[in-house]
């Protein structure tokens, strides 16, 4: 499965190899912002990145049901 991180600048970093990800964006951020990542703080911005996904998706069933409606993808307990 394809991993795609977004930065706020606009830059998109696309892999479907977790290494060749960190790898996009360690560079992204030494060459464009001037930071330099370690492979966790690469890994921690994708995983963030992740999570905003989710949560955006979270917001947008709310708002298609109209806002009263359970939350989509919480877990359900039997």
């Amino acid at each position: 499965m394809e991993t795609v991180l977004q930065c706020e600048c606009g830059f998109q970093a696309c892999a479907e190899d977790e290494g060749k990800l960190v790898a996009q964006v360690q560079r992204h951020a030494l060459e464009v912002h001037g930071m330099l990542l370690s492979e966790e703080q690469a890994l921690l911005l994708a995983f963030q990145g992740e999570l905003n996904d989710v949560a955006s998706l979270r917001r947008l069933a709310r708002e298609a049901s109209g806002g009263t409606s359970r939350d989509t993808f919480s877990e359900r307990k039997e």
